[in-house]
């Protein structure tokens, strides 16, 4: 979610001339505090540009329903994979994000499947789509734990408890085991903070490291084949960050990337031609960018405009549309891109923050905005084009 900043206004070395009174100077400020808070606001509906006046009311170009009211969505997760339902994250007021399922046909949302204290996060699908892995804090834990629920009863069993945090989980394709990121080491020396991918039965038992380097690697996923693993690793010295191929039984193949991220927030297996989608920066002082990688070459391609900072990538299950977000002239908008054609195209106008898109089609997009102020789920379809009123 991209949260818009905040100004402060402040004033140093001020010198008064004429000296005040205790009771003065707070009658003072009494009668300035009501112009300071109003101020900005009027200043900035006075000078706000016409072209972002005329940005906010251009018409979009597709039609965009609102398919919540009141659920305080606080991001989309995956969908399943026979395409049948998707993971939402929402919080209601005073509580952290837990975890709903929404049925794709009639966009009916379930009652909350989880009410865990502090919070639900990375839900994943089981190849199957009856059972769904996440992390999450409960009541008398001090880190997070894996857990898993099964998607029919609602039951969730808790995987892993220890004095560790275990993230980011993922299925292994055969629906057996699941492997995640935790801080808990195989090295018996190893350095304060090293993290490693390890695995467990989703029937419980003792988990087993996958990966014992003696550089952290974290966020395990499955190749588009369903026949390797895909993860990241951290450079000791350099901190710079880079994909990796393993087999399924836990030995390297390949360094895909090197050393060209600084840092890689996601990776996306299944574009297109091969392609691997990764939302990621090359240098820590740079925006962030999308990029289309071949990993038979070695090679990637960063989309149109270079210069405007995207985020949050998904991939349509055809391979050929990219969806993310990107800051607009009135606030954080949505964007698509096409490989076939490589262009680009704004999709929202509306002032707001969106956040979160997810592919539930090759023509729908599910994505969160508080365009109508508070966090409310939208789908935007691409095979309804928005008439145009004609000018008479």
């Amino acid at each position: 979610m991209i949260i818009p900043s905040t100004k402060r206004d402040t004033i140093e070395n001020a010198r008064p001339t004429v000296a005040l009174t205790k009771s003065q100077l707070a009658a003072l400020l009494l009668t300035l505090l009501p112009l300071c808070l109003s101020a900005p606001r009027a200043i900035g509906q006075d000078t706000q540009p016409k072209d972002e006046k005329k940005e906010a009311k251009k018409p979009e170009p597709f039609k965009i329903s609102q398919l919540t009211q009141g659920m305080g969505l606080y991001a989309i997760g995956p969908l399943s994979p026979d395409k049948k339902s998707i993971l939402l994250l929402a919080r209601k007021p005073d509580s952290s994000p837990n975890l709903y399922v929404m049925n794709i046909g009639d966009h009916a949302i379930r009652p909350p499947l989880t009410n865990l204290k502090w919070g639900v996060t990375g839900p994943q699908w089981s190849p199957d789509s009856q059972w769904v892995v996440y992390a999450g804090f409960n009541e008398t834990a001090s880190f997070d734990e894996i857990f898993i629920l099964n998607i029919k009863t609602g039951t969730s069993r808790q995987l892993t408890k220890n004095s560790f945090s275990d993230k980011e989980p993922v299925f292994t394709p055969d629906g057996k085991r699941i492997l995640y990121t935790s801080d808990e080491s195989p090295l018996p020396d190893a350095a304060f903070g090293i993290l490693h991918v390890a695995s467990i039965p989703v029937g419980g038992g003792k988990p087993e490291f996958f990966t014992d380097d003696d550089c952290s690697s974290i966020r395990p996923g499955i190749s588009a084949d369903r026949k390797s693993v895909l993860l990241l690793k951290v450079g000791d010295s350099s901190g710079r960050q880079s994909l990796w191929e393993y087999s399924l039984d836990g030995k390297a193949q390949r360094d895909l990337t090197e050393t060209r991220y600084a840092r890689i927030r996601s990776y996306i297996p299944g574009a297109a031609h091969g392609m691997i989608v990764l939302w990621a920066q090359e240098e820590a002082a740079q925006p962030d960018e999308i990029y289309l990688f071949d990993p038979d070459v070695g090679q990637a391609h960063e989309l149109p405009q270079p210069e405007l900072p995207k985020y949050a990538p998904s991939l349509s299950p055809d391979g050929k549309l990219i969806a993310f977000v990107s800051p607009g002239r009135v606030g954080s908008q949505l964007f698509i891109y096409d490989s076939t054609t490589e262009q680009m195209k704004q999709l929202t106008f509306k002032p707001g923050n969106t956040h979160s898109p997810m592919f539930v089609s090759n023509s729908e997009i599910l994505f969160g905005s508080d365009r109508g102020k508070a966090n409310e789920l939208f789908l935007l379809d691409l095979n309804q084009p928005v008439e145009r009123e004609k000018k008479k």
